[in-house]
Order: structure tokens, then sequence, then C-alpha cells
């Protein structure tokens, strides 16, 4: 009998481990709105906790009032924004085509000076401008990647939606349910690493909430702020500028980079009061926005240094994709907490 316990030990092992292994392949395709759905429910838990106890602790009625709230204030103005970026996204496009194909004499001129390679560079420069498809087929030659991305998100559309009515349903399943299954992850927890370990996800639970908010909350802030002063300098692409601020903004790079950017431009054009007027606006509103909002939602929580939060975002989305830029930054506040939490028990 005491010879075989180490071989049923490593029978028991095996079986566990092809039993998970089959479920994660079997969940494999629904991991992204599975993603997707906890971090919306982990994020707005207080509030539903907030609507179950104002509706006697009807959680299905609750659940199904907090998921349709987050249709209304998440999901369709998502929607519309994406439609708005894409509508500015093909004019800039079309606008790119007719510029180039009204390259001023003068640019040739200077581009034909350049020592060595200039002559040869504005020959093929001229025909290419002389054929509106030669240089059609030059841009998405050189677009490579960017052009291939954009294919694919257009041809997934009806992926991605199948995707959002998966998060949608389970999510309404987090949040009737979530009050059995929360124990139930801390009963594990206590199980595989003792009552310290699970005692310990509290404070991180917070940590996640505080990085989540602050980092969400932040970057929406600031892109609304910079589309408006885009709007308000006349910029033409006022949605598209906004959203490559809100997708800044989530990064440790930070938003400067794109009203700061418009702003020079500005000041090429010759329009000099609107880019000083931009770039005012951004540094004592836009950026202060960041430091009001960043500081009040993480103040107490895990600050992530620059690097390792740098690495959580780029890390996060080429790992999990778009979802990544929120379990990017999770898995690295969480590690830092854990670390330090470690360090300070040493």
């Amino acid at each position: 009998m005491g010879e075989g316990a180490p071989i049923q030990r490593w029978v028991q092992l095996a079986g566990y481990t092809l039993i998970i292994a089959t479920a994660l392949a079997v969940l494999r395709p629904f991991l992204v709105p599975i993603a997707w759905a906890a971090i919306l429910a982990f994020a707005t838990w207080r509030i539903f906790e907030r609507v179950r106890h104002a509706l006697g602790g009807r959680a299905a009625l609750a659940a199904a009032l907090m998921t349709a709230l987050v249709v209304l204030l998440i999901v369709i103005p998502a929607v519309l924004l994406s439609l708005a970026l894409a509508a500015e996204i093909g004019r800039t496009f079309a606008d790119f085509r007719l510029s180039a194909l009204t390259v001023p004499a003068g640019v040739l001129a200077v581009v034909r000076e350049l020592p060595w390679l200039g002559p040869r560079i504005a020959d093929q420069l001229v025909g290419v401008l002389a054929d509106s498809a030669a240089l059609e087929r030059l841009i998405l030659a050189h677009a490579g990647g960017w052009a291939a991305a954009v294919a694919t998100a257009a041809g997934n559309v009806g992926r991605n939606v199948l995707d959002a009515v998966l998060a949608l349903l389970t999510l309404f399943f987090l949040y009737r349910d979530g009050h059995l299954l929360a124990p139930q992850i801390q009963a594990g927890l206590r199980r595989v690493g003792g009552a310290r370990f699970a005692a310990m996800f509290d404070p991180l639970g917070r940590t996640v909430r505080a990085v989540m908010y602050g980092t969400l909350f932040t970057a929406l802030s600031q892109g609304v702020l910079a589309m408006v002063g885009y709007w308000a300098a006349g910029l033409r692409t006022p949605v598209l500028l906004g959203a490559g601020t809100v997708l800044l903004a989530l990064t440790p790079v930070g938003a400067a980079l794109v009203y700061v950017s418009a702003s020079a431009w500005l000041l090429v054009e010759g329009r000099v009061l609107a880019g000083v007027l931009l770039l005012a606006w951004g540094v004592l509103v836009v950026s202060l926005a960041d430091n009001l909002i960043r500081s009040w939602f993480l103040r107490g929580a895990t600050r992530v240094p620059f690097l390792l939060g740098f690495f959580g975002v780029i890390g996060g989305v080429a790992t999990f994709g778009a979802v990544g830029l929120f379990l990017g930054p999770i898995a690295i506040a969480l590690l830092l907490a854990l670390w330090r939490e470690w360090v300070a028990a040493a």
C-alpha cells in the first residue's frame, strides 16, 4: 500500500492536469470575452452591491439592470465613437491621397537637390504621382502590417460582435452569482497558499481596482478634454486625435505626445495663436487632469514605476490584445504588491 501511494499521487496529478488542460482548450475561444466580463464585473462590483441592496437583494434583477447600464453607458458610446473614428480615418486617408497627388514643385526640387539618391528619388516620386493606382499600391505596400491589421479588424466585425454579446452574457451571470463565486475563490486560495496568502488578496484587490479606475478615468478624461481643444483649434480630425490621446494616456508615454505634436503642426501651418492656445490647454488642463485624477484614485495604492508600467501596457497588448491594456498593468501591479509584501515580511 505504501509503495502504491506515490504512484497514486502521480496518477491523480496527471488526471488533474488533463482535466484542467482540456477545460482550458474548450474555453480558449471564450477567454477574451470572459476576461472583459471579469474586468467590468470587478470594476463595478460595489455599484452592483448597492443596486442589489436597493432592490431588496434580488440578484437576478440587479444583474439585468447593471448589464443594461453597462450597455447604455459603455457599449453604445464606444460603438458611436468607433463609427465617428472610422469616418475620420477614411477622410484622413482620402485627404492624404489628395495631398500626395498635388505635391508642390518646390518639394520635388528640394528632394532632387539631396546628395546621391536625391535625383533618383525625385524621378520615382514624379512617376508614382503621375499614376494614382501606383500611388495607392505604394501606400498599401508600405502600410504593410497596418493595412493588414485594418483589414483583419474589418473582416472580424462579426466575431467582435459575438465577443461583445458573450462578454455581456458572462457579465450578467458574474453579477448574479458573484456573491457565491467569491467565497469559493477565497477558499481555494486559502487551501492552496494558506490563510495569509488568501488574506493578502484583499489589499491586492483594492490595488487592482485603483489601477483600473485611475488608468481608465484618467485616459478618458484627458481624451475628452484634448478633443475639445482639438475642435476649438480647428483641427479637422478631433475624434481621431482624441482617440490617439486616450490610447497614449493609457501608457506611461502620456497624452502630451499628441497635443504637443498637434500644436507644432498648427505652428508650422502659420496658425500661431491656435497652436499656442492648444499647447497651453494641454499643459494647464489636460496634463493637470492626469495629475489630479490619477493621484486621487491611486492614493494609498501600490505605485507602479514608469518602466514597469510601460512594460505592463506594451507586453499586455502584445500578449492579450486590447484587453491587455488592463490585464498587463494589473499583472504588474499584483506582482509588485506581492514583491513588497514578501520583502516586508522577510
